[in-house]
């Protein structure tokens, strides 16, 4: 007598409560689930200000927001805890880090089969995980944070040809990039500088920024768009950073949803940023791509290229790094990647970032147009 096998999943529920970086990072394995079980109704489970992108992801039925309960999408609804409104409602539940937030919700949602990670570092923490997950998986420190989803994938016994992020948009989000690029005078072609992330000490100097976007503009002919979150103070800041330019940058300050920011990125021919969640972003439209990093862990947490190998992450403890169309410029100090938020640990600034100069970037910038060259990105407006 042979062994059934189980019944594939009717609904899924993937968590993921983290930062922006990590949701996107998070979108291989709704390709993976969706590509094994196409017919599965797939959630996800975010918090509020990070995944509402997620929102446009065909691939999504809901989405659902841990700190209110609310809901977006096909058949939202509002008033019930995130806790309630899951619980028992999947047959299968997947959490993608280590948090006891996010493995409470994935063993509270799953009816059958239920993933998650555990540490691995304290038993009297991970033992009721091991317990009440169905798939319990030891969280892997030391490789590409994208790659968590290939572990969860392998767990359920599915194979992982290639993992792709995805940030997808409408035609309405293209109609309102093509309406602020002409009110700003803009005609492709256009490279898009995006100065700032969430943590000053992961900022470059402002006056390099635009030095360089100066530079890029006349040797390339290339039409500067600069970009920046609608923070007021990271709005005031791109202004004030953006008036030391001579040649004028044209300014999107505020002005985008990170879908739109998509967009604007698939339809540019060079993004030049730092270690932020745009970057993750500009990554999945294969556009050619410089960043700056300072003492993050590059291995973890470089953009994620779609055309590279499963097992990619920067093949060095630290310096430059080069994948696919993406040049990532860090330091070959020894003290680089350390990991803490400036040298002081308090977000004051880091100095092996200032350390990087024009001459750098502008040479990392000759060498992913010249890969673009080599072999162009195809057009399939596939973000839509």
């Amino acid at each position: 007598m042979t062994s059934k096998s189980p019944a594939p999943p009717r609904s899924i529920l993937v968590v993921c409560i983290r930062l922006i970086g990590d949701v996107i990072l998070s979108t291989p394995l709704l390709g993976l689930l969706k590509s094994a079980w196409p017919e599965a109704r797939i959630d996800m489970l975010v918090g509020r200000g990070t995944g509402e992108f997620i929102e446009k992801d065909p691939r999504v039925r809901r989405v659902l927001y841990a700190d209110t309960g609310e809901s977006g999408g096909e058949g939202g609804t509002r008033g019930n805890t995130y806790l309630r409104a899951i619980f028992r409602q999947y047959d299968l539940s997947v959490n993608l880090n280590a948090s006891d937030r996010g493995n409470i919700a994935s063993a509270l949602a799953g009816r059958r089969t239920r993933v998650g990670f555990y540490s691995g570092v304290n038993w009297w923490k991970d033992g009721w995980k091991k317990i009440l997950l169905t798939h319990p998986v030891r969280f892997p420190y030391a490789i590409h944070v994208a790659r968590v989803g290939q572990l969860a994938a392998e767990a359920l016994g599915l194979s992982v040809p290639r993992l792709e992020a995805r940030v997808f948009w409408d035609r309405d989000d293209e109609e309102t990039v093509e309406a602020l690029l002409r009110s700003r005078g803009v005609s492709r072609p256009y490279f898009v500088v995006h100065p700032f992330a969430r943590w000053k000490y992961k900022f470059w100097k402002t006056e390099r920024f635009a030095e360089t976007s100066d530079l890029v503009t006349e040797r390339r002919g290339l039409q500067p768009v600069w970009t920046s979150s609608p923070d007021p103070g990271e709005v005031g800041l791109l202004q004030e950073t953006a008036a030391l330019c001579r040649r004028t940058p044209a300014l999107l300050a505020g002005a985008l949803s990170l879908n739109q920011m998509a967009c604007l990125l698939a339809g540019s021919s060079l993004y030049v940023g730092l270690d932020t969640a745009v970057s993750h972003i500009a990554a999945t439209t294969g556009v050619p791509m410089v960043v700056l990093y300072g003492p993050t862990i590059a291995e973890r947490w470089s953009p994620w290229i779609n055309d590279g190998p499963v097992a990619q992450q920067c093949p060095l403890p630290r310096g430059t790094q080069r994948v696919g169309k993406m040049v990532l410029i860090q330091k070959d100090w020894k003290c680089v990647p350390c990991g803490r938020a400036g040298c002081d640990g308090k977000g004051g600034e880091s100095p092996c970032l200032a350390a990087i100069g024009t001459a750098e970037v502008l040479e990392a910038v000759d060498e992913v147009l010249a890969a673009e060259v080599a072999n162009p990105r195809e057009t399939t407006g596939e973000g839509r």
